[in-house]
This record gives C-alpha cells, sequence and structure tokens, in this order.
C-alpha cells in the first residue's frame, strides 16, 4: 500500500510545473479581469448619475472622468472576453473522454483517469518521472493489482502533481477498502480541478467521494455529493457518468431502507447503460437489482439478476465483478436454505478477492461465510469467523460492515447462551446504526434481539 501521505502533495502554484502555472495564471487573470471589468462598469454608471443633472450640486465637475473610465470598462472586457476563448480553444484541443468507469469493491463504479489522460495535461513531460510511474500503476491497474497501482499513482503524483494522478490513485485506493486516505486524495484531486475550470475532472471525483463517504456510513454527505456530481455530468453531457452516479444514489437510498427510490434509481441506471453500451454498468446495475429483490424475499427474482450479472462480467474479463456476482448469488442461496451451494460460492468468492487484494470484498465474504456455520451449528468456527470479519471492517472503516458483523455476533452468542456478551455486541451494533441513520434489515435484526434478550433478563430476574 502506498504510506505516501497526500497531504504533502497540497497544492501551492509555486510548486507546480510551469505550464501548469500558466494554465493555472489564465485562469485567474480571467477571474481577475471580470471582476475588475464589473468594477469599472459598476463605477461608470454611479459616475453618470451623480454627475448628470439629477445628481448632487457641484460633482458636474466628474463629468469628465466618464469617457477614461468607461473605455476602461470596455477594454476590460474585451481582455476577459479574448483570455476566456484562449482557454476554451485549450479545453477543445484536449481530445476524447480523459475519464473512464471501473468496477468498485461491491456493485460500485468508480472514476478512473483512462491510459492516455496524462499525456493530454497541460504539464506533461514525456518520459519524465510521472509518466513511468504512471504507466507502470496503469498496468498493475488492468491486472487488478490494487495496493501496487496506488503505490505507483502515488509516486507519480509525488514527483509531478496531475488531475489523472489523483483521480486514478483515489479509485486504486477506493478497491483497496482504504477510504479514509481515497477521501483525502479524492480531495486534493476536487481542489485542483476546480482551481483548473476542469469539469470532466471535479465530477469524476465527486463520483468517487459519493461512494466513499457511502462507505464511511456518511449518508447524507454521499447523496449530497452524489447530486452535485450528476449536476456537473449532466452540464457536461457525460452519460457514462450520469449513470454511475445515479447507482451510487440508489445505493444511499437502499441505506435508508426507501426502497422504492433505490429501485427507480437502479432501473434508470441500467437503462442508462444499456443506452450507452456499457456491460460493466449493466452488471452491476443487475447485482444492485438483485440485492433488493433479496430484501422484499423475491429471491428467485434475486437469483435471475445476480447469475445474468456473473454473465456480464465474465465475458468482460472482469475478476473483481465476477467475485462480487458469486458473493451474491452465494447471498441469495444461504437465504433459500442451502447452505452447502452457499460455500460453494463464497469459497470462489474468496479465492478471487485474496487474489486481487480487496479486503471490503474479503470481509464481506468471511462474514457470510460465519453466517453458514452458524447455521450448520459450527459455533465455535463461526464466532472466530465474525471477529476476523469485524477485525478487518473497523480497519478499513467501514461502519455498516461493523455494524452488521455485530448483530451477527451478538446473535450466535445469544444461541450459545452467553446473553451479556450478546448485549454488548448488539448496543454497540444499535449505536453505529443510529450514528450512520441505516434503516436496515440489520438494524431492525439488532434492535429486535436487543429486546428480546433484555425481556429474558427480566424474566429471569424475577
Amino acid at each position: 500500500m502506498a504510506t505516501l501521505s497526500p497531504l504533502k502533495h497540497c497544492l501551492k502554484l509555486g510548486q507546480m510545473p510551469r505550464i501548469a502555472r500558466l494554465d493555472e495564471s489564465a485562469a485567474t487573470i480571467r477571474r481577475v479581469l471580470r471582476n475588475l471589468s464589473l468594477g469599472l462598469t459598476g463605477l461608470t454608471v454611479v459616475l453618470t448619475i451623480i454627475s448628470g443633472p439629477v445628481g448632487p450640486a457641484g460633482l458636474d465637475a466628474l463629468s469628465v472622468l466618464r469617457t477614461p473610465l468607461m473605455l476602461a470598462s470596455v477594454a476590460g472586457w474585451v481582455a476577459y472576453v479574448a483570455v476566456r476563448s484562449v482557454i476554451g480553444a485549450r479545453s477543445q484541443q484536449r481530445g476524447s473522454r480523459e475519464t473512464m468507469t471501473v468496477e468498485g469493491p461491491a456493485e460500485e463504479l468508480v472514476q478512473k483517469a483512462t491510459a492516455i489522460s496524462l499525456s493530454q495535461q497541460p504539464n506533461h513531460e514525456p518520459g519524465g518521472e510521472a509518466e513511468k510511474s504512471y504507466e507502470q500503476a496503469e498496468s498493475f491497474y488492468s491486472t487488478y493489482q490494487y495496493p501496487a497501482a496506488a503505490e505507483q499513482y502515488a509516486a507519480s503524483v509525488e514527483a509531478r502533481p496531475t488531475l489523472p494522478g489523483y483521480l486514478s490513485w483515489g479509485a486504486a485506493l477506493i478497491n483497496c477498502s482504504d477510504f479514509g486516505q481515497a477521501e483525502e486524495v479524492l480531495s486534493i484531486g476536487l481542489q485542483m480541478a476546480t482551481r483548473l475550470e476542469r469539469k470532466d475532472f471535479r465530477a469524476a471525483c465527486l463520483a468517487n467521494l459519493a461512494v466513499v463517504r457511502n462507505r464511511l456510513g456518511r449518508i447524507d454527505a454521499a447523496q449530497t455529493t452524489c447530486e452535485e456530481a450528476l449536476d456537473l455530468f449532466r452540464m457536461i453531457g457525460d452519460s457514462h457518468g450520469q449513470a454511475d452516479v445515479t447507482l451510487t444514489l440508489g445505493a444511499v437510498h437502499s441505506h435508508r431502507a426507501e426502497f422504492d427510490q433505490a429501485g427507480a434509481a437502479y432501473e434508470a441506471a441500467l437503462k442508462r447503460f444499456q443506452a450507452v453500451g456499457n456491460d460493466v454498468g449493466k452488471a452491476n446495475a443487475r447485482g444492485n437489482m438483485g440485492n433488493l429483490a433479496m430484501q422484499h424475499e423475491e429471491l428467485e427474482e434475486a437469483l435471475s439478476h445476480h447469475r445474468e450479472a456473473l454473465k456480464l462480467h465474465e465475458q468482460v474479463g472482469n475478476p473483481l465483478g465476477r467475485a462480487n456476482a458469486l458473493a451474491n448469488i452465494g447471498n441469495v442461496r444461504f437465504r433459500m436454505g442451502r447452505p452447502k451451494e452457499a460455500r460453494q460460492s463464497y469459497d470462489a468468492a474468496l479465492e478471487i478477492y485474496r487474489q486481487i487484494e480487496v479486503p471490503l470484498g474479503l470481509a464481506s465474504v468471511l462474514g457470510n461465510l460465519g453466517n453458514v456455520l452458524f447455521r450448520t451449528g459450527e459455533h465455535d468456527e463461526a464466532l472466530q469467523t465474525y471477529e476476523q470479519t469485524l477485525e478487518v471492517h473497523r480497519r478499513i472503516g467501514n461502519v455498516l460492515g461493523q455494524a452488521n458483523t455485530l448483530t451477527n455476533t451478538g446473535s450466535l452468542l445469544s444461541r450459545m447462551e452467553r446473553r451479556g456478551e450478546a448485549l454488548e455486541a448488539l448496543h454497540e451494533a444499535r449505536r453505529l446504526f443510529e450514528r450512520v441513520e441505516a434503516r436496515t434489515r440489520g438494524a431492525q435484526a439488532a434492535a429486535s434481539l436487543i429486546e428480546k434478550l433484555e425481556r429474558a433478563e427480566v424474566s429471569d430476574g424475577n
């Protein structure tokens, strides 16, 4: 994993490469000219009024200043339009779309820069250290070696701060389940994109930040970030980006148990993915629709969605997507009361997650394996598996994962007649669910178990 702190790369103008400084300076000059021209125009209007016939007596002498101010105002506006045209022309010369959609850790889609986007940046230095590290990172990313990719993107940014470097570094960190550092890196990328007036990279950074904040349990912030990203993607006419963020918005609604809104978001995302021909997007939409169907106990429909998702991921050769789909198929089979088949699916998913080092997927499948062990009466093994799962969720800062695992642990401890420990785990789970305002099946289960165990305690006391 990359250990470089993104704070080392805070974007100070004096530290940026010469051409990048020129690009940022042009944007700064444009803002200054606009404000100066507005000020001169306003001053001209005020002067015209006060030095005219209706103005205060004795100020008519100021009328001689009107023409110079008016000329200065016109010159300011001409200069502003000229600089704005130059910036627009540079933007048009950047070529094709510089961001793309890639698989996230669990039916999520994230944004990363394209392989060629670094060469399209105004501060590009062919053959430099930034380019070498970026190319190595791209090679690692394309083979799903996310920790190694994150390290090389960090090295690229260390050599030369770039928008593609920050965005792709953030994407790699998301797939390493390092959500805290991903938020920090993407926030710096967002600041840089805002300064350079790059709406495409602003939208992409916001889309990834929405995924991160949702995973960190900051659901209100995730929704706000989704809405900001959607507005920007609409402004630039990016249908891919709109579909990706709509999918994330569906996950936000699902965490709040707003299932009708979640379903509508998933359907809308699927239609967009079909329109733009994005198979990975279609697979992820299907996966989310399958999870939603399982929430409603529509198990055959859920299984159909997840099988279709698995088929699409296999067609495009996406191992992370395959692992996610296999894990989901295991969940449905477990809910159907077929634990042996569920375990087969979990084992297949677990092998892939271990190969490509995705902690969130690993933790989720370990938790599900714990459920299988619980169901088959292997309680000690189940408890050990839940403890391993909880450790991973805590390490990556996945609040909902922690809450769900603690709920399962409390249920198991209750079955093992360790009521005091069970209540301790369940109360902690409820605190976590309440902290993120989650109204999921897990939150309901924790509340129900607490009520049941506390009633039993009162009954025993009497």
